[in-house]
């Protein structure tokens, strides 16, 4: 039965005074914060800006993301006071640098000791952010919809496919391509944090389920890559493999070398856009915490992408296969819990999680006899064919889009994305020839690694479904 309007207005602004008093306990950091900064914080030099090329933020900038506005400059306010929720939606790039900088100038401060709770109460923030974006979002009328997807696509456009910003060469161009020759020249300038928080924000509002998912795929391993390139360059991770040959003893290493913060940023956003895709599209109000909204969403398949960038460091040229603990459910529990200090166990069997591969959220009863499981009823959705379809339509609306603009605004492309990679999605190994399993049709492996897979039952790397046998893949990106 639909739910009267004037009565789901007022069930969504009972919902959102009960996430920003959930946002009110936690909100004593940030006026500790702000002491803090107040202590410590000095504006850079004209030479220190002209050395970084980058203005000068200031940590007490007011952020507003979507409904959500956290003022930070006013002196005059205090705890969850300084918690606002705005009439409209309205997002800028500038908005999410500033919330970047804040998650970890507030890890960052302080004693080690406390440094997995701050963590947590910065994730509880975004949490927060997500959340009444979600319910603000749920209880708008259709044209309002209309317009907050149409905002959130005007900014996707602006970062990912318009070749200049600011009259500069946009790095993040081709920042969503599949094959790493065609993006790799673009690194330089290239932010993957900010990339992770524009795409965790606005993909749910404006990309279909697969696109998203193949985006998430890219981003994990560009986002953990060249963060272990450099960790690794400045000596702050061991090339001793064997430091690495559990989800502890790999989490110990990324701690010691602080990249926790980031880990736990990928982790905890990866999630959050998972569960906000299901809510959007769903117009389910969200009601989670952080710890069970990771529970249901915890994404899986970055435990594997983590340490095979980390192993290619210490086999430099040499296939090192990736542990069957680093697939497993318990193996990601455990590392989350390592890094975030929350530990996600699931009330409900394994089989009952969401994978952000999927993107799906499973209904609370298993399907009765002579019922399509989730994976039957959605495996056209595995199709490649079908994902690239759906892409290259998605890109060719953004470029019409971007065509419509002013001519100060030049046009781009994503670029090259097919749903398939040039290396191993488990051993980074080239690939002559692209493999891919027959039961969920995900693709991107070796012969030796899918054989492997198939062999030890391990299951798919990117969805966890378990399949008898796999299939040579057509490249369409070498066509």
């Amino acid at each position: 039965m639909a739910i009267p309007c004037p009565l789901k207005t007022l069930l969504f602004s009972v919902l959102l005074v009960f996430y920003k008093q959930g946002l009110a306990n936690d909100s004593y950091c940030l006026e500790e914060f702000r002491q803090q900064q107040k202590i410590n914080w000095k504006l850079p030099s004209e030479k220190q800006q002209n050395c970084t090329d980058q203005p000068a933020m200031s940590p007490f900038e007011n952020i507003r993301i979507g409904f959500f506005r956290l003022n930070l400059a006013s002196d005059d306010l205090s705890g969850d006071s300084r918690v606002e929720i705005c009439e409209n939606y309205q997002v800028a790039e500038q908005d999410f640098k500033r919330l970047q900088n804040f998650y970890f100038d507030y890890v960052g401060m302080g004693d080690a000791q406390n440094r997995k709770i701050r963590i947590q109460r910065m994730l509880r923030l975004i949490h927060h952010i997500f959340a009444i974006n979600i319910n603000m979002t749920n209880g708008q009328s259709r044209e309002e919809k209309k317009r907050i997807s149409e905002a959130a696509k005007s900014l996707f456009i602006q970062f990912f496919i318009s070749t200049n910003i600011n009259d500069r060469s946009n790095p993040h161009l081709n920042y969503f391509n599949f094959v790493p020759e065609e993006h790799t020249s673009n690194y330089v300038g290239v932010d993957n944090i900010l990339v992770l928080m524009l795409l965790s924000f606005l993909g749910p509002h404006i990309l279909v389920k697969k696109v998203l998912c193949l985006y998430f795929s890219i981003l994990h391993n560009v986002y953990t890559g060249q963060s272990y390139d450099q960790a690794f360059d400045s000596a702050l991770l061991s090339k001793n493999i064997n430091e690495y040959n559990s989800p502890q003893k790999l989490a110990n290493q990324l701690n010691a070398a602080e990249l926790d913060a980031e880990t736990a940023l990928l982790i905890g956003l990866t999630a959050m856009a998972s569960a906000a895709f299901q809510r959007i599209n769903s117009g389910l109000a969200s009601l989670e915490t952080l710890e069970t909204m990771l529970v249901r969403c915890l994404p899986y398949e970055i435990l594997a992408i983590v340490y095979s960038n980390l192993a290619r460091h210490c086999r430099s040229g040499r296939s090192c296969p990736v542990p069957v603990v680093m697939y497993s459910v318990g193996g990601m529990q455990h590392f989350t819990r390592s890094i975030v200090g929350i530990y996600p166990e699931p009330v409900l069997s394994s089989e009952s999680l969401d994978y952000l591969v999927d993107y799906i959220e499973l209904p609370d009863t298993a399907a009765s006899d002579g019922e399509a499981s989730v994976e039957e009823s959605d495996s056209e959705d595995h199709d490649p064919s079908i994902v690239i379809q759906q892409q290259n339509e998605l890109i060719a609306q953004l470029r019409q889009e971007l065509a419509n603009q002013p001519a100060t605004v030049e046009t781009g492309a994503i670029g090259g994305a097919t749903g398939v990679t040039k290396k191993c999605g488990v051993c980074h190994g080239p690939l002559q020839e692209v493999m891919g399993f027959k039961s969920c049709e995900h693709a991107g492996l070796c012969q030796i690694c899918i054989e492997r897979i198939i062999r030890e039952q391990t299951g798919c790397p990117f969805c966890r479904v378990k399949s008898e046998s796999y299939k040579r893949v057509f490249d369409m990106s070498s066509h």
